[in-house]
């Protein structure tokens, strides 16, 4: 399975929906999500982007503590 979207918000945009996505408590869901794609082999990633998204993920975890 590929995803491929090309980026073409607006950086207002780009916020907007950062924040309803911290707001509904989306954030953490989707970075769990992404995390199990790359670690099911779904989704290949470097492994600089993995660690990057692994110490995103324990960041968002703390917060929603």
């Amino acid at each position: 399975m590929s995803y491929c979207i090309k980026r073409s918000l607006s950086p207002l945009s780009e916020s907007l929906l950062l924040d309803v996505l911290f707001e509904q408590g989306f954030a953490l869901e989707l970075i769990s999500c992404e995390l199990t794609d790359i670690e099911n082999g779904l989704k290949e990633v470097s492994e600089t982007r993995y660690k990057q998204l692994v110490s995103l993920y324990h960041e968002l975890n703390q917060l929603e503590a």
